[in-house]
């Protein structure tokens, strides 16, 4: 597998359901704030990282992590597991009618500060 990329959250959320879970999702966590129904996520396979980063094609983020030198925005960070995003649309089902992409990113957001579902 290898780094894919999705130019909005729905994009994202559309493709979670294939991904392994045990991946990170990556992004820019200001723009995730400030908008986070077009923010650009990817979602980079922890094995690909590895092998960038013995190939010395990675850079340093402003957390301390690796991240591939190729990506556009070397402001992108660690956001949530792929898994965690699928918990968090998994529990937004249960508590009423099928959630809207509004609702999804309130729900990943509310994860993301409180490390807590919204119900």
């Amino acid at each position: 597998m290898s780094i894919q990329t999705f130019d909005s959250l729905e994009a994202l959320i559309r493709a979670v359901g294939q991904t392994e879970i045990n991946e990170w999702v990556f992004a820019n966590l200001e723009r995730v704030q400030s908008n986070p129904l077009n923010s650009t996520y990817y979602i980079i396979p922890e094995e690909e990282l590895w092998e960038l980063e013995d190939a010395g094609l990675t850079v340093t983020n402003h957390r301390d992590e690796s991240i591939p030198a190729s990506l556009p925005d070397h402001h992108v960070q660690s956001w949530l597991e792929v898994a965690t995003v699928q918990d968090v649309i998994e529990v937004l089902r249960h508590s009423g009618s099928e959630p809207d992409i509004e609702r999804i990113a309130q729900g990943l957001r509310y994860y993301h500060e409180y490390d807590a579902f919204m119900e």
